[in-house]
This record gives C-alpha cells, structure tokens and sequence, in this order.
C-alpha cells in the first residue's frame, strides 16, 4: 500500500510514521522548507529558542509514547514545576503540576476559595467526562464564553487571578472569547502532571522522525481528488515544477482552511466548519541576559488587568538547561491574539521596548545585562476556540467518512497542542490501515 501525507507538522508526521509502521509506502510532502509546522526551533548566539510551542508535560501520552517509538525518551527532561500567578502586581508562586494549589495561594481571597468548589463541581459533572484528546465530546456545554460561565458560576475575582490568564497561556487570547469547554481541559490537561522539555528544542522529535519517512521540502500540494483505485496528489516540488503522485490513500494535514482548498471531497463535511473557524496570532519576544534570574519559576501567567498585551512569561532557561548558558537567563514573552494589535506601529523594536519593560519589572536583577534579542511573529498560532466552535467540531465529525481514502489530520479536531496533533495524525492513519487497507488486501 501506498499513501501521501500532506504536511509534516506533528499530525502529518505521526500519519506517516504509523502508515510507515503498519508496512505502507509513504511520501511526505512539506510546503515549507523545515518540518515540524507551528512548533519550530531555532538558535541564535547561544541561546535555544523556540519559534512558537515551548512546553510538554507527563500527560502528553501520544507524544510520550511516539517519542518511544523513534528513540528520543532519552531526550526528555523534567524541568521546573513553579509557575508564577500575578495580582495586583504581585507574583504568587504555585506547582504548576498541582493548579489547585492557586486556591490556598494569597491570589484569592477566602470568598473566592470557596466559591471555586462550584467549578470542581462542574468539572467533575461533566457528561461524558472531559477527554483532552477530543473535548468535542463536550459540545453539550460549549454555549458561552469562559467569562460569562465565569460571571454567572463564580466571580470577577477567579476569572481575573486564575481563568483568564491560564487561557491566555493555552490559545493565546483572553477569556471572554473563548468557550468555556477550554476551561475545563485547561484544567484536565494540568491535573496531576509534571513538566517536561526536549533537547535541542520542540523541533527535535519532528527532526527524529522525518529522518526515518520520505519527505519532500518546498513541495506544496495543490490538489488532492479520488481518481479509480486510489487518489491523485498534485503539487509543486522543489524545482517549483508541477508534479503529480498517484496512491493509494492520502492524508491531509494542513490547517484547516487549506484542507478544505486543496481537497474538495473533504468540504461537505468540513466546509461549514472551516467557514467559522480561525486563528490566534501571537508575538513572541526571545530576550537573553547574562545574568540568572533570582527566581527558579518556569513561567507567570498574566492576567488581561495586570498587562493587556503580554499573558506569558516563560524563563526557558528553567524549562531546560541548555536553552541558556550557564548563569544566564532566556525569557519568552508571548503577546496574545487580542492585545497585538493595540500597539502601533508593532514593529519589532516596540514588541522589544515593551517586552523588556515587562521582563524587568518582573525580575529587576535582569536590567543592564541584555545580550540578546528576537522577534518571532507567530501568524497561525492557535485555532481559536470560541464558544460554540466545539459543537461546530462535533457535527463536523459526524459527517466525515472513515472510509474515505482521503484523511484529515490536526489539532483542529479539538484543544490545541503537539499531544492532540499527533493522535490525530495515528486515528487518520488507522482509519486508512483499516478501511483502505484492508479493502485492498488479497483475499
């Protein structure tokens, strides 16, 4: 059997590894002239930075077990757990593998700590129970935003200290746009886990397994279309010539929106979801000091009331050792979906002025040290969660063809991340191996 995988981000590198695996042929094909997609990594002097994803942690079981598969577990490190809450400028730490430790912080007051029982309540009364890996399943309440479940379940205060800023590190955008179902696995994604980074940055295990697949850089298909006993991919390859690969199956993992461009047989069943759906832009500003930072948190999130642009500081060089030089500090600053473009004329060297200020204020030991600076413009960052996107996502589902030998793949199916890209990259490559497959065997 043979397949086309389009795309190698982590969905369409996990299809094409466990294609591969199951005994396909498989050819790869990237518009870019990298793998890896979204979630890149990159160098300058010294410094380890990361061009978008940053952090994993033990609950990332596809990743964990696809990172097995190719080798690289040895890669995998534990890093600082004590992330840093801010209120009224002030930073509580907590474990961040433990989030309800925010409730016994100084954060919140003792009305709000018992207030919060409210959302544990829900959390746990979820029907069927919250799956990070398809939060769709959990449509039945994806009616409102954060915000507004916020203010009629809890209070002003948690959705200031606790909701809106932990949202603001997971899409990149504040509370009262995004659906409350994000809220909910924010708080599965974190319960009980530990945080874990890679050497050599996020791009590490999609370098890994491109190594062992067939891939094709600056290759960007342009069509893809049942023809009799299988498929027809067309594309650009890298010589900016047009070609054509005939297969017997194809995934396709693009974002959304490409999907449903470059492959017409998907669009009655995605095309009124990619109609609604979009994606948050971010800012990353990368500052390096040479000096450590007099903290060893890995992170603070940032409330919308306490910095209307920036709602993550991540200090890498607590994440991982070799981010940094040795008694030196890399910080990241994420400048999220809403606050962007409030600041004109953007460019970078205000997205610097601004970051820095931040970074400093924070941790004044930093100030006078700078050795390094860069920007990284992060245009498709995260899909947008709003409310009702998720039900939106359910119907979708229902409508798509297992059988299809044409299959989506990505982290549109449900909340964002390297873990939920990769799994849906194997369910697209198991429905292919299963239906397709199968159907092709010799009787």
């Amino acid at each position: 059997m043979k397949a086309v995988v389009i795309g190698a981000g982590h969905a369409g590198l996990s299809a094409a590894h466990h294609l591969k695996k199951a005994g396909w042929q498989v050819i790869v094909l990237e518009a870019a002239g990298k793998v890896g997609g979204r979630a890149s990594s990159f160098r300058k002097g010294h410094y380890q930075l990361e061009a978008g994803a940053t952090q994993m942690s033990t609950g990332y079981k596809e990743y964990l077990a696809l990172a097995e598969d190719v080798g690289v577990t040895d890669q995998l490190v534990p890093g600082s757990n004590k992330v840093g809450v801010m209120r009224d400028g002030r930073v509580y730490v907590i474990d961040g593998a433990k989030p309800w430790t925010a409730i016994f912080s100084g954060a919140l007051t003792l009305k709000s700590k018992l207030r919060m029982v409210r959302t544990i309540r829900d959390y746990l009364a979820l029907d069927p129970a919250m799956d990070v890996l398809d939060v769709s399943g959990s449509h039945a309440i994806d009616t409102e935003s954060a915000k507004e479940y916020a203010d009629r379940r809890l209070n002003r205060e948690i959705y200031n200290v606790l909701i809106d800023p932990m949202l603001r590190t997971y899409v990149i955008n504040r509370g009262d746009k995004v659906s409350v179902v994000e809220w909910f696995s924010t708080i599965q994604n974190l319960a009980g886990q530990k945080f874990l980074a890679i050497k050599g940055g996020v791009q590490s295990l999609p370098d890994k397994i491109a190594s062992t697949l067939d891939v094709r850089l600056n290759s960007p298909a342009t069509r893809v279309e049942r023809v009799p006993g299988g498929v027809e991919v067309h594309y650009r390859n890298d010589k900016d010539a047009d070609a054509a690969l005939t297969a017997d199956a194809c995934v396709v993992a693009t974002t959304l929106n490409l999907t449903t461009q470059i492959a017409p047989d998907l669009e009655p069943a995605m095309g009124d979801l990619a109609a609604q759906f979009g994606y948050n832009r971010a800012v990353l500003v990368h500052l390096g000091y040479a000096r450590p930072t007099a903290t060893d948190c890995v992170g603070v999130i940032v409330p919308t009331v306490e910095h209307p642009q920036i709602g993550l500081v991540w200090l890498e060089h607590n994440k991982i050792e070799d981010a940094a030089p040795k008694g030196h500090s890399l910080i990241t600053l994420y400048f999220e979906e809403s606050g962007i473009d409030d600041l004109q004329p953007g460019d970078d060297a205000q997205f610097i002025s601004v970051a820095r200020a931040f970074a400093e204020k924070l941790y004044p030991e930093l100030a006078g040290h700078l050795d390094m600076e860069a920007v990284t413009r992060w245009d498709r960052a995260i899909p947008h969660p709003a409310p009702g996107i998720y039900s939106a996502i359910h119907d979708m589902q229902q409508r798509l063809d297992l059988g299809s030998p044409i299959q989506p793949a990505g982290d549109y199916f449900t909340c964002t991340g390297q873990n939920s890209a990769i799994y849906w990259g194997r369910r697209a490559a198991e429905n292919l191996i299963r239906h397709i497959g199968r159907s092709n065997s010799p009787v």
